[in-house]
């Protein structure tokens, strides 16, 4: 195994100590995982690059008085740019995503705040496209992830976390006006809410847990109609369950886990789960340190994978990490406001009602759970003893039937 940084090699150790393959279980899944088409239902890209020009540019914009909410937008734009431009930042970008031996990507490229916001994420990632053009390119369709897939490179579909309303409420054509417009810039997936309530559904953290609007109602009429799958990952259980029901397209909850394992306001109970899958729908599981209870480890990943497959059949799971790569870059100093008024999104992703602070925030990086890593979960898989056909479904075959199932009507 050739490892692209200390913090790969570490984690993959993690790995193979936590769920202690037999030698013909490591192999067989490594294989698998080799010739399968392998395929991450909601991650992030990596990146991030906190090299000296970038620490430069903090501190110049601390220097200047900043705000805190701005020097985080401004930081993260920047890191796209170093990405392509740092020369050892854009080869661990190559090294990374071929060591994962993923096929296809859902790649988060807006968060649905806003428009001015949504479209300089899009561009950026439009960068980050041609940039890395030999590696990775975007996909609309299963058919053009063949395409992608046969010249070599790594597909990525798009998602947002949330769609593009006007938000003036008075007339249904005018809020539906950028769902084409998004569709044409490549989006194919999109959250119906992000933890808070908005106009369409309640966000999983709303203690009131309400349904669809009729706005929501219609958006995912709409949404149908665009061949834009409808993904609840962060939709509150009512909202989720009504989104099954009402959608003529399957949807997708395609980062989330089990509440019968942990509960908590991220994962979804039985009656929601079953109703993705009443409607040929698929949940994906994360990978994310603090969301899924137990031991917080790929071990308890793959319990919630277990769990939910007996629950609902293999056939509807997936994988969805929620994650992206982290480099062992040597400590930089990031300054920052601790008493500014305005610090972001901590309240627009309501992440104060996170109460369960992983056991081991480490997993991600240099972990068990750590992105890079990604055939030792299709070894776990192995270990769990899932037959050949349903891990080929879980890391892939199933997200394929989604989209395909998903397509636009024809004019």
């Amino acid at each position: 195994m050739k490892f692209v940084s200390e913090n790969h090699e570490k984690a993959w150790n993690r790995a193979l100590e936590v769920l202690k393959p037999a030698p013909s279980q490591l192999e067989h899944g490594l294989e698998l995982h080799k010739n399968l088409f392998c395929m991450d239902g909601f991650c992030f890209l990596p990146h991030n690059c906190c090299n000296k020009k970038m620490q430069e540019l903090r501190d110049g914009w601390y220097a200047k008085g900043v705000g805190q909410r701005e020097l985080a937008k401004r930081s993260e734009y920047a890191a796209y740019d170093a990405c392509c431009e740092d020369p050892e930042a854009s080869q661990r970008f190559r090294d990374v995503m071929r060591a994962t031996g993923l096929k296809c990507v859902v790649q988060t490229v807006a968060e649905g705040k806003s428009r001015e916001e949504d479209i300089r994420r899009m561009g950026c990632n439009f960068q980050l496209l041609r940039h890395f053009r030999d590696t990775i390119a975007q996909a609309g369709s299963p058919e053009e992830i063949r395409e992608i897939n046969d010249s070599g490179r790594i597909a990525v579909v798009w998602s947002v976390n949330g769609p593009p309303l006007a938000g003036e409420l008075q007339d249904l054509e005018q809020e539906m006006s950028r769902i084409n417009d998004w569709r044409h810039l490549g989006v194919r997936m999109m959250h119906l809410s992000y933890n808070r309530r908005n106009f369409i559904a309640d966000g999983c953290a709303e203690p009131a847990n309400g349904g669809l609007s009729d706005l929501g109602r219609e958006l995912v009429k709409r949404l149908n109609r665009a061949g834009i799958i409808v993904d609840v990952p962060h939709t509150g259980l009512r909202s989720s369950a009504e989104a099954a029901r009402c959608s003529a397209s399957p949807i997708m909850a395609s980062h989330t886990a089990s509440r019968a394992l942990f509960d908590f306001i991220r994962c979804k109970d039985d009656e929601t789960l079953k109703a993705i899958a009443d409607g040929g729908g698929l949940v994906g599981v994360y990978a994310y340190p603090g969301m899924l209870g137990g031991s917080d480890d790929l071990t308890m990943m793959l319990n919630h994978i277990e769990y939910i497959a007996k629950l609902i059949g293999p056939d509807h799971v997936g994988i969805g990490t929620d994650l992206e790569y982290h480099h062992n870059w040597e400590n930089v100093r990031w300054t920052s406001y601790p008493n500014a008024e305005f610090t972001g999104n901590r309240w627009w992703g309501n992440w104060s009602n996170y109460p369960h602070p992983p056991k081991n925030p480490g997993e991600t990086v240099d972990g068990s759970l750590a992105w890079v890593i990604w055939p030792l979960y299709t070894v776990g898989l192995v270990t769990r003893h899932f037959s050949d056909e349903d891990i080929a479904k879980i890391l892939g075959q199933n997200f394929l039937r989604v989209f395909a199932a998903n397509a636009p009507e024809k004019l």
